[in-house]
Formats: C-alpha cells, structure tokens, sequence
C-alpha cells in the first residue's frame, strides 16, 4: 500500500506559472501540496520569515546575504518564481541635469534597502555597463538591510529615512536625484520624473542578447528540515514546478491569437525568436552564469564575503537539473 502524500504549505504570488499548480492542475508526486496565493511581496516574505510555510517564495537577495550565517532555515531550489529586468526600475529628477548613467555619480539616490534583489542587478548593472561609481553616491534607503548581523562596508554612504517617508515625494522635490525602487513611478506620474532609461525596452533587450541573463528576483525555498528528513521533495516539486510552466506555455500559445491586446502574438513570438522556446529558464545548468553574477554583486556591494559559488545555494540533487 502506497504512504501517505506528504503534506506541504506553500506561499506564491499569482503568477501564471504557478497557476496550475495554484488551481491542483498539476500535483507534485507524493506531496498534498495546500498553496495560499499572496500578491504582497512585503507581507508574503513576512510569512515566509515567520515559518508560517513549507514551501515559499522568498527575495534571492536577502537568501544569498543569508549564507554565511544559515538563520533562516530554508534551502533553494532552482525555480526562479519571478525575473524582471532592472534598468526599467531606476528613475531620475528631469531637473537635476542627469541625461546619462554616470551622471548619478556623486547624487543621492534613493532605493528600498540595500540588499533588495531589484537593487543588486540595477547596481551592478550601472556599474559594470555604465560607468558608476556605486562609492561615489549618497544612497538614501527606506528601511535597514533584511540581514542579520550585517555591517555596511566602509565605503558605503547609506543614509536610513525616518519611518513612513514617501521617496516619490523626494525626488519629486528634487531632496533625491534618482531612485531605484520595484514601484512604478513612471510614466505619466509627474512631469519632473522619467526612467534614466527613456528607451528601457531597447536597453534591456540589448542586456539579454549581450549577457543571456533575465535577472533573477525570486526564489523557490523549502524548509531545511523537511529536505533533510525527505530529500526527494526537492526533485517532486522542481518537477511539478516545470510542468506547471509548460501548462503556462500552452496556454500563452492559445492567448496570442485570443488575448485582448493589440500586439501580443508578435510580442510572443519575438520574445521566442530572442530567447527560445523557454523564455522562463529554470533549473542549475541554465542559470549558473546569472548566479554566478549575483553572487559577484553582492560580494562587491558588501552583503557576502568572497568566495560563494553558485552550487552553495542548492541542495546537490538539484545540480543535476
């Protein structure tokens, strides 16, 4: 007689991918898997931190900043539950005589916390493509870095705002000259801010050509001693993950004719002609490059030591996939 299903919660946006996973489409071999569908990422990585579930999605930053001290008790796997790019993320005062990258250098520039994962890639990325001096700049923050025991570096400006300060209303008043935050703040919100990037389509484009990286923001972590009690999960639910992809995928190629949208076939179908039939890559093999660069991001903006490799963040079965 075949065991039990064990029983897992997990916590998620309401992604698309997950979405047959979210409804009981898809179900991980040998786990009763109860998905609560949360859309705050403020309030779901709460729960997350709080050991409410299983199974949660959780900012790859703040899992990577985690490695050298082991707190929060859960391991990854390699589903990225959300890859946005960044250079659409970073915004400008129209006034303060910015009209290139570098030009943030020596400004004050607002951002989230430190370790924010939309942070790190936008950091990286202007320092490594644009010419920016990540030293050279005031950064204003809206709250302290999500990290135990963490020290800033000492090169590190990094000013904390009181509690409940609004950062659009201080680069509106120019009191910042540029912000990177995962809000929109553009278009159309206020004459006097726009996207350091007007042309951010073209940009981001261009970086995933040049570098085949779709920045990671979310990851897909499990509760340490449940892969330590059952290390099978692992591979159930990086599985049953995919599939649920794949049912995503079939359904897009039905919405590209029926979607209400102007041009979301050609968009489907130019996205597939850059990226390949997967544009939503998970897995060790594919990502390791993207990895790997986080990893150098976040050693140099000061939130890990040196030394971390891309097989430190995943249990060994999972290198395999």
């Amino acid at each position: 007689m075949d065991p039990s299903p064990l029983k897992l919660s997990m916590i998620c946006g309401p992604y698309d991918r997950a979405q047959a996973l979210i409804d009981g489409t898809v179900t991980p071999n040998g786990i009763d898997l109860a998905v609560t569908v949360n859309a705050k990422d403020g309030d779901r990585h709460a729960k997350a931190m709080s050991g409410q579930f299983d199974v949660v999605e959780f900012f790859t930053s703040t899992y990577i900043a985690d490695l050298p001290f082991k707190k929060l008790g859960f391991t990854a796997i390699p589903i990225y539950v959300k890859r946005l790019f960044r250079h659409s993320s970073i915004y400008i005062n129209k006034k303060r005589g910015i009209v290139k990258p570098s030009d943030l250098n020596g400004k004050r520039v607002g951002i989230q916390n430190w370790n924010t994962t939309a942070a790190v890639w936008a950091k990286g990325i202007l320092e490594d493509d644009y010419g920016v001096d990540l030293a050279s700049i005031n950064w204003v923050a809206s709250g302290q870095a999500q990290i135990p025991d963490w020290k800033a570096p000492s090169w590190l400006k990094l000013e904390i705002l009181p509690p409940k300060s609004d950062q659009f209303a201080l680069l509106v008043a120019g009191d910042i000259d540029g912000g990177i935050t995962t809000e929109l703040w553009a278009p159309n919100k206020h004459a006097d801010v726009g996207f350091l990037f007007p042309d951010y389509a073209k940009e981001e484009r261009d970086y995933f050509i040049r570098t085949r990286c779709f920045p990671i923001m979310h990851i897909l972590l499990v509760r340490t001693s449940i892969l330590d009690a059952h290390p099978w999960v692992a591979r159930s639910l990086f599985d049953a993950c995919e599939q649920s992809k794949q049912k995503c995928y079939e359904q897009q190629k039905y919405q590209r004719i029926y979607m209400t949208s102007l041009g979301y076939r050609a968009l489907w179908e130019d996205e597939q002609a850059i990226a390949g039939p997967d544009i939503y890559p998970w897995g060790f093999a594919k990502s390791r490059h993207e990895l790997a660069l986080m990893l150098d991001y976040s050693h140099r903006q000061g939130l890990i030591p040196y030394g971390y490799r891309p097989e430190d963040l995943f249990p060994p079965s999972m290198l395999e996939t």
